[in-house]
C-alpha cells in the first residue's frame, strides 16, 4: 500500500476543501483510494493530507503531476510552499 503525504498551510479552508473535494474523480482515475484530510488542533490553518494509492508508482505520478501543483496553488491561495512525500507502507499494528 502506499500513501502521499501533503502539508501545507492554507489560508481559506472552504475555498481549499472545494478544490480537494472537485479533484475526487481525477485522484480515482489515477488509482486513490481514497484519504483523509487533518487540521492540526492548535492551528487550523495548517493542513496535512492523507491520500491511500494501489501502488508506489501511482502515487509518485500523482504526487508529481502538474495537476497536484495547479490544485495547491488554487486551495492554498499561495500562502506556503506544500510538503509533498510518498510514502510505502513497510507495517502496520494490530489494534
Amino acid at each position: 500500500m502506499a500513501y502521499v503525504l501533503i502539508e501545507h498551510r492554507v489560508g481559506d479552508f472552504e475555498t481549499f476543501k472545494k478544490v480537494y473535494l472537485d479533484d475526487a474523480g481525477r485522484r480515482q482515475r489515477l488509482g486513490s483510494r481514497g484519504g483523509r484530510v487533518f487540521r492540526l488542533a492548535d492551528d487550523p490553518g495548517n493542513v496535512i493530507v492523507m491520500l491511500e494509492w494501489d501502488s508506489v508508482e501511482h502515487a509518485r505520478e500523482f504526487a508529481g503531476s502538474l495537476e497536484l501543483e495547479q490544485a495547491m496553488e488554487w486551495s492554498t491561495s499561495n500562502v506556503s510552499t506544500p510538503r509533498v512525500t510518498v510514502l510505502d507502507m513497510a507495517l502496520e499494528s494490530p489494534r
